[in-house]
């Protein structure tokens, strides 16, 4: 196992940080290695707590039979790509409310957050070679009128609402985050709206 040296925080931002780590493995192989985190402190890195607290949410949500997207444009990839609704945990805040919070604003909808053990709830690293930015993913039915009037003006969000004919031609021909190819796997597949869940019902 490696041996953290030094921590080094080199930016001082509200939403991500870059920080610089001076370690040696058990090679005896030293090591530069920069990570980003949500952190805005050495303290809270996850590293150091070694607490996987949610830092953001992923909401698989259903409606009419169909599975919510949002088709966003991010500035590391230059172009459109398809996600879950998804935001960041609020200082205090509960995971299952910045679900609901997000899902407004980022389609107008309503969630109505269903139940589910708390181990497929459970936070996430999703690209750990990185960062240690950790994601819950939330399941809910989605209700009501799509509108961006609850859009913050740094996104740029198209809703969608897909049914299978049209989860299968994103994920052949589109671009999508792997949280979202995960479960619009599991739309696909199941019988009914969150079927793979009843595996592990106890």
């Amino acid at each position: 196992m490696a041996t953290i040296h030094s921590i080094t925080k080199l930016t001082d931002k509200k939403y991500v940080n870059l920080y610089e780590l001076d370690g040696m493995n058990s090679k005896g192989y030293k090591s530069h290695y920069l990570i980003a985190s949500r952190s805005d402190s050495i303290e809270g890195l996850k590293l150091i707590s070694h607490r996987a607290q949610p830092d953001a949410v992923a909401i698989y949500a259903v409606c009419d039979d169909k599975v919510v997207l949002v088709k966003q444009y991010r500035y590391a990839i230059n172009g459109w790509i398809y996600e879950l609704p998804a935001g960041l945990v609020e200082d205090g805040e509960d995971y299952h409310d910045t679900a609901v919070r997000e899902m407004k604003e980022e389609t107008g909808m309503e969630l109505q957050v269903i139940k589910v053990d708390p181990m497929i709830e459970k936070a996430g690293f999703t690209s750990v070679g990185m960062t240690d930015e950790a994601t819950a993913t939330v399941y809910g039915y989605a209700s009501g009128e799509i509108t961006n009037k609850f859009e913050e003006a740094s996104e740029e969000i198209e809703v969608v609402l897909a049914d299978k004919e049209e989860c299968r031609r994103i994920l052949k021909e589109e671009t999508v985050a792997v949280i979202c190819q995960y479960q619009l796997m599991h739309f696909i597949a199941d019988e009914k709206p969150f079927g793979f869940l009843d595996s592990f019902k106890q």
